[in-house]
């Protein structure tokens, strides 16, 4: 098979795999959805009962899939009627223990995390795209680079936040490095920042920017439109 032809059929099978992760993270959000609703002024509370019914949905998700660290539905103040956020976020805590998350969401408080500027979350709730955002190191404190990928969260077509789930570098990089081996080139995967996530060579380290255009290569867009994914191989 000419080169050429086994570099495209890499970027195809990277640009399928994440066609299936985001397709499934939307599943997820209308799964967690599902269990919400709006109140007579259009505002979301999450009682102790939806939570429930939120954890089973978010932990079953994790449950089938080992390389998710955490997931769940973050809800903008504004579908809320308050200054104080809500993240129901879950995460592994053992391979087969999970627990949700409690973040610092009162502004002021110790701890506070003001999520509502955060990449991940603008991009999925003010802009309406899918978004893939990293590697950073987790805010949660577990020392791993983290990337995260988000999608929108509506109800009755109101844009109320974001659902998302986050996956360690080193476990994008297990399933996609080896397809990128296959392309007989120097290839990497670059996010939406122009950073790079991972690559064969030692001129794409992961972390590093890459600018738009780069003299001998060509960019592809991988993913769903609006991720800003992209492989970046030799134009010739």
């Amino acid at each position: 098979m000419p080169e050429t032809e086994i570099v495209d059929e890499v970027i195809q099978r990277v640009d399928a795999w994440f066609s299936r992760r985001f397709d499934r993270l939307a599943r997820l959000a209308t799964q967690l959805i599902d269990v919400t609703a709006l109140d007579a002024d259009g505002h979301i509370e999450i009682t102790e009962a939806a939570r429930k019914r939120l954890k089973s949905v978010a932990v079953r998700y994790l449950a089938e899939d080992e390389a998710v660290d955490g997931c769940g539905l973050i809800i903008a103040q504004s579908a809320l009627g308050t200054e104080i956020g809500d993240l129901e976020w879950w995460v592994r805590e053992e391979e087969s223990r999970f627990a949700r998350y409690s973040f610092g969401v009162v502004p002021g408080a110790d701890r506070y995390y003001d999520y509502s500027h955060h990449e991940w979350f603008t991009r999925a709730f003010v802009d309406g795209e899918t978004a893939i955002v990293g590697p950073y190191i987790d805010y949660l404190g577990i020392e791993a680079y983290v990337v995260t990928i988000t999608v929108p969260a509506e109800i009755d077509g109101t844009r109320i936040g974001a659902v998302g789930n986050d996956l360690q570098v080193a476990d994008l990089e297990a399933a996609l490095l080896p397809e990128l081996l296959r392309a007989p080139a120097e290839i990497a995967l670059i996010g939406a920042r122009g950073t790079v996530l991972f690559g064969t060579s030692s001129r794409f380290v992961s972390g590093d920017y890459v600018a738009p255009e780069l003299d001998g290569f060509r960019s592809v867009a991988v993913g769903p439109a609006g991720a800003g994914l992209r492989i970046v191989v030799p134009s010739a």
